[in-house]
């Protein structure tokens, strides 16, 4: 399974797509855990990085260790495509203009990361958490295909079977993926460093960003690398003036 989120499409200068890679099997387990970790702190409903303030940030940290408990288990990977929203021209992206231009940013996130590295092991199905920018990709299945077949054609039937959408209200996943992605991506915006952000999303970014072992987050990781991976995107050509 392949889980697919954004934060900062908005306002702030960097885009951030995000995706958990997870086999199946593992589902269950987590979600477990991670009810156990709501449980033990009175928390119910959602968990999202916008709610981080609760009791102090308790239960977003516990879900950010999580995560990386998760990744040096090699049960999950987790990838962050980040990109500067002034590189682009909106206007070029589509009709819906900024809305397109994120949509195009979760489609190469999915074709070089879930396609790109898992397409000679995996059947994929993808997840989205629901919303304007992926409404597109459940209809972009044959189009993945047709660009694995272009770029990652290892002689294998295509890769991904089905894309949804779903809330993150209902896929705990998704609220896993959510909380490092947003405070990786309020790291990359530098919002850390803002004055506005608050201590506990403060803390809590520059945790996430320890958490990797990233020396900076600028820049891309190794290619070969698949565990927690940073991608930071430019257009070929500057579409924008």
């Amino acid at each position: 399974m392949y889980f697919t989120d954004e934060s900062s499409q908005t306002a702030d200068t960097y885009l951030a797509v995000g995706g958990l890679a997870v086999p199946r099997p593992y589902i269950a387990g987590i979600v477990a855990d991670l009810d156990a970790i709501k449980a033990e702190h009175g928390k119910t409903g959602e968990v999202k990085w916008k709610g981080a303030k609760f009791k102090g940030g308790i239960v977003h940290r516990a879900y950010i260790d999580k995560l990386f408990e998760l990744v040096s288990a090699n049960r999950v990977h987790v990838h962050l495509r980040f990109s500067r929203m002034s590189d682009y021209d909106h206007r070029l992206s589509g009709e819906r203009r900024r809305t397109d231009t994120v949509s195009k940013a979760f489609y190469q996130l999915l074709l070089h990361r879930a396609v790109g590295m898992y397409n000679e092991k995996c059947e994929i199905d993808i997840v989205a958490d629901d919303g304007h920018c992926t409404a597109l990709l459940p209809a972009m299945v044959k189009g993945l295909h047709t660009d694995e077949r272009r770029k990652y054609d290892r002689g294998y039937q295509p890769s991904v079977r089905s894309i949804i959408q779903r809330s993150s209200a209902a896929e705990p996943m998704l609220q896993l993926l959510d909380v490092t992605l947003g405070a990786l991506s309020s790291y990359r915006n530098d919002r850390h460093n803002d004055g506005e952000t608050g201590p506990i999303k403060k803390e809590l970014a520059e945790y996430a960003f320890e958490k990797t072992g990233w020396e900076s987050i600028d820049g891309n990781c190794p290619a070969r690398n698949r565990e927690c991976v940073r991608w930071n995107a430019r257009p070929i050509i500057k579409l924008k003036g």
